[in-house]
C-alpha cells in the first residue's frame, strides 16, 4: 500500500514543462528530453499566431524512430511511454512557411509513472491513498486550468495593444482633420472680411 502511495505522489510532482516560443518561417525548433525507459512522455501543443496556422511536428527516441508525427496542424498532443532510455527529441518545423513565423504553446510533461492507483482494488485502499489520488486529479485540474488562464491573458494582452495601436493611429488622424477644419474655416471666414476694390 505504501508503494502505491509513493506512485501517487509521483505522479503529483512530475516535472512539467510549459512554455511559448517562436518558429521562424522555413525554420525548425527543437526541444529534447532526458527520460528514463519505462516513463510516460505526453505533450499538447498549439499555434497561437502566424498565418495559416499550421506547423509539421515530430517526435523522435534516442534510437532514431518517430514516435509522434503530424503535418500541417495547429494543435494537438502525444502520449506515450519510453521504451528506451535516453535523450528524445520533439521538433516543431515551419519549413513550409515563406513569410510568417508561428507563435506556438507548448506544454511537455515527463515522468508520470502508469496509474497504479487504478490497479489497486477498492477496498484495498486506505482513506489517506484515496485522498491522496483526488489530491493527484485536482492538482492536474488546476494545472491544465492555469496553462489555460496563461493562454487567454496572452491573447487577451495582444488584442489590448493592437486595440491602442489603432486608437493611437485615430487620434492621430482625427487631430489632422480637426486642423485641417480649423484652417479651412479661418481661410473662409477671412474671405468675408476682405474689401474688395473695384477699379
Amino acid at each position: 500500500m505504501r508503494r502505491l502511495l509513493l506512485i501517487a505522489l509521483a505522479q503529483v510532482f512530475a516535472p512539467v514543462i510549459g512554455f511559448g516560443f517562436t518558429v521562424e518561417a522555413g525554420g525548425k525548433t527543437c526541444f529534447d528530453e532526458t527520460v528514463k525507459s519505462s516513463e510516460r512522455v505526453s505533450g499538447d501543443w498549439r499555434v497561437i499566431s502566424g498565418g495559416v496556422l499550421d506547423l509539421d511536428v515530430e517526435v523522435t527516441s534516442p534510437s532514431g524512430e518517430h514516435v509522434y508525427s503530424a503535418e500541417r496542424e495547429a494543435a494537438g498532443s502525444f502520449a506515450f511511454f519510453a521504451t528506451d532510455s535516453g535523450t528524445y527529441v520533439v521538433c516543431f518545423s515551419n519549413a513550409r512557411a515563406t513569410q510568417a513565423a508561428r507563435e506556438v504553446s507548448a506544454k511537455i510533461t515527463v515522468g508520470e509513472q502508469g496509474d497504479g492507483v487504478e490497479l489497486a482494488k477498492a477496498e484495498q485502499l486506505a482513506p489517506l491513498e484515496d485522498r491522496v489520488k483526488r489530491l493527484h486529479t485536482s492538482m492536474i485540474s488546476v494545472r491544465d486550468l492555469q496553462d489555460q488562464q496563461r493562454e487567454q491573458d496572452e491573447e487577451r494582452y495582444r488584442v489590448t495593444s493592437q486595440t491602442r495601436r489603432w486608437l493611437l493611429w485615430f487620434t492621430v488622424l482625427e487631430a489632422f482633420v480637426l486642423v485641417a477644419v480649423s484652417l479651412w474655416q479661418i481661410l473662409y471666414l477671412k474671405s468675408f472680411f476682405e474689401v474688395k476694390r473695384v477699379v
